[in-house]
């Protein structure tokens, strides 16, 4: 998402204590969270039982073999019409010690969606997943589209509906917009072009180290030690293929991993933040609500041909015309 054309929206600040005051102690110093999105899957185009199943068990063995725990935010309606399919794929994540989470059932948009109606969203969405959980209870809340409220109002009535809900929104610091090249590499793979879905993967994971090069050094200028960061992937074919390279690139940088739970309780996490009316991870959200200290402009975003490219397979995959 271009940071240009974001900033051309209106911004409300939102009374907050200095950042500056707030910094990480040593035992958070290199650690980060794996979340995904769109558990069992990213739902911009159809794919086969079959396949639906190869993806996230390939992604749970990958992060079975890194020894990580991660948190994944499910929308039930992605499967709302195989619900047994769906309690499958979920007993798979809670069977490896995973957490699960909400998403809403219709990936709604909160800045389009009255908060009585949001909320009905969310507790439906919760059903299956709290079937598969038993005793247990969902904890944590990720908004489809990072859209948290447009003012500080409904962003403050947000927060308190969640709560009520026994909820805690979990916020995202680090991104790769892995779902552009999704598609693009989906629908080279099922036609059979082995190589050109290479090329869109290679692309995908050189993009993924350039982002996380960016973050890395928009958090040293933001604090004063380093803190424990969240990063948001989404259930894709592209993630099942690279994933392993990705938490790979990870560990060669540093990170340990832990679970969203140790992450939250750093004290950063607990800061409000002014409201924006699109939808953007929090290292903006703290530098704007604060001392402004990043061009944001030199944000890392994919080139205009992936995203005709995305836009173009994401037609095709859906005609079923490859």
């Amino acid at each position: 998402m271009s940071i240009l054309k974001m900033m051309t929206a209106s911004i409300a600040v939102y009374a907050c204590t200095t950042m500056t005051s707030v910094s990480a102690s040593p035992q958070y110093q290199k650690k980060i969270s794996i979340t995904f999105d769109d558990v069992p899957i990213h739902g911009e185009f159809a794919v086969s039982a079959e396949s639906l199943k190869q993806i996230n068990d390939k992604l749970l063995a990958i992060l079975k073999k890194h020894n990580i725990k991660a948190t994944g935010f499910v929308n039930e309606g992605h499967l709302k019409n195989n619900p047994e399919l769906l309690t499958s794929l979920l007993s798979a994540w809670k069977k490896q010690g995973h957490t699960l989470g909400n998403h809403t059932f219709s990936h709604l948009s909160y800045h389009q969606t009255d908060l009585n109606t949001y909320l009905a969203d969310i507790q439906k969405g919760a059903a299956t997943t709290q079937n598969v959980l038993g005793e247990q209870t969902q904890r944590f809340f990720r908004p489809p589209y990072l859209h948290t409220g447009a003012t500080n109002k409904a962003q403050h009535t947000l927060y308190h509906g969640l709560k009520k809900l026994g909820l805690t929104l979990a916020p995202v610091t680090m991104e790769n917009a892995d779902y552009v090249f999704d598609a693009p590499y989906t629908a080279k793979l099922r036609n059979k072009h082995v190589s050109a879905a290479e090329f869109y993967q290679q692309q995908y994971l050189a993009f993924t180290e350039t982002r996380l090069d960016f973050y890395e050094n928009v958090s040293t200028k933001l604090f004063a030690e380093p803190i424990p960061h969240i990063v948001m992937l989404h259930v894709n074919q592209l993630n099942a293929d690279s994933l392993d390279s990705i938490l790979t690139s990870l560990q060669s940088r540093g990170y340990q991993f832990q679970s969203l739970e140790s992450t939250l309780q750093n004290p950063i996490y607990s800061q409000p933040t002014q409201a924006f009316k699109f939808g953007i991870h929090w290292l903006f959200r703290w530098d704007k609500s604060q001392d402004n200290k990043v061009n944001w402009a030199t944000e890392p975003e994919p080139s205009s041909d992936v995203f005709n490219a995305h836009q173009q397979a994401i037609i095709t995959l859906n005609k079923g015309k490859l």
